[in-house]
């Protein structure tokens, strides 16, 4: 492989951004989540806000734009200084993800229902202030098959440019393979809106036991192995030793169904984003599919593309930035569905995401560059100009 890139500084203003944040002032989250809460969210926000730290932070946010992080960060909560930040970070669209707990996207029930509505609003109104270019996506609960159907419909025609869903136990109460949720998946394909997972999709371990968690939070109970949260802002997914390597098993069943159940087949031009899971498990998953895909083949209907088209077709996933890229690519192939992310302005995405993807890509090939950092991720930015 020749280990030349395309400079990175011919693609800035050109990179697409698939997993960003958008923060609310405290006050404002809590009226959004309501009864259902936002866990420890809100009170480490309470905790830093308007403090010596945070109004120091904040001065030098312009100057310092890919250090300062959390809500003190440029444009964390407001869409005209999400532009100016973008601009500086050479970014040209970015998709944002709620940065609540997310328990109106998991937890059952009306209460979690209406504040899932009242973000799905927010969202709406904040993606319009910023031109469409920063992507506040909308949250789909997806516990009554009823209510989330008509969701999906208000905010798609509202103009919603993702939608996050959740993946922490069946929707529903079934896979999202049946036919309960095909009207979602064609209103998604009809509209060209991508349906999206993020991390915490899959429910988050050190939430309360009536909040859905996938791996069961059982599993994580030992004191060597429980939550650690730092006091930096923007912290909040330190989340222990363990969950971040164990939860991309809700990924993996979310796209096994999707896959297998043949969604992809019904709904060819459908668009999914796997977000902040990592991408270490996709190659070895394609892998498993294919050979199981293989074998099914020879005992009853076989698909008509194998697994590994499907995913390389329809679905992006986001490396973290301490996975080797290269290696993946050498090993599994996929380039396709690999995506850049920075997590902006959470820590978790570092303060050089941009040069260490760029020295990554540069050993895969001279194209690599081009396609991870913007091709690769029009699939999940449709409409943009």
């Amino acid at each position: 492989m020749t280990t030349v890139a395309e400079p990175a500084a011919t693609l800035t203003g050109q990179l697409l951004d698939c997993d960003s944040h958008l923060y609310q002032d405290p006050d404002v989250m809590a009226e959004i989540v309501g009864d259902v809460g936002a866990g420890f969210v809100i009170e480490l926000l309470r905790g830093w806000v308007g403090t010596p730290a945070d109004l120091a932070a904040r001065a030098r946010s312009a100057q310092e734009i890919w250090q300062v992080k959390g809500i003190s960060a440029l444009g964390s909560t407001n869409a005209a200084d999400r532009l100016t930040a973008l601009d500086l970070l050479g970014i040209r669209a970015q998709l944002l993800f709620p940065n609540t707990a997310l328990r109106e996207l998991r937890v059952p029930g009306p209460q979690a229902q209406e504040a899932c509505r009242r973000y799905n609003n927010y969202a709406l109104a904040w993606t319009a202030a910023a031109n469409g270019r920063a992507r506040a996506v909308c949250e789909l609960n997806m516990s009554s098959a009823e209510w989330a159907l008509a969701e999906a419909q208000r905010v798609v025609a509202a103009g919603a440019r993702g939608l996050l869903l959740p993946c922490a136990e069946p929707p529903g109460g079934v896979a999202f393979a049946h036919s309960t949720w095909d009207p979602l998946w064609a209103l998604l394909q009809e509209a060209d809106v991508p349906a999206l997972i993020h991390i915490g999709s899959g429910g988050l371990v050190s939430s309360d036991a009536d909040d859905p968690c996938m791996p069961a939070r059982e599993w994580a109970n030992a004191p060597q192995l429980q939550a650690r949260f730092s006091d930096m802002p923007g912290a909040e997914e330190r989340l222990g030793p363990w969950f971040v390597v164990v939860a991309h098993q809700a990924a993996e069943l979310f796209l096994t169904a999707l896959v297998m159940g043949g969604v992809f087949e019904r709904f060819p031009q459908l668009r999914v984003g796997v977000i902040e899971y990592g991408a270490a498990w996709f190659g070895p998953l394609a892998e498993r599919l294919d050979r199981h895909a293989d074998l099914l083949a020879k005992v009853s209907e076989a698909l008509p593309l194998r697994p590994s088209e499907y995913l390389r077709r329809n679905v992006r996933v986001t490396p973290f930035w301490s996975e080797p890229v290269d290696v993946l690519v050498e090993r599994y192939g996929l380039r396709e569905s690999y995506v850049f992310s920075s997590d902006y302005p959470h820590v978790e995405g570092g303060r050089r995401p941009v040069e260490v993807f760029t020295s990554m890509a540069a050993k895969v090939d001279s194209r690599f560059a081009a396609e991870f950092f913007v091709e690769n991720a029009r699939l999940l930015f449709p409409g943009l100009t």
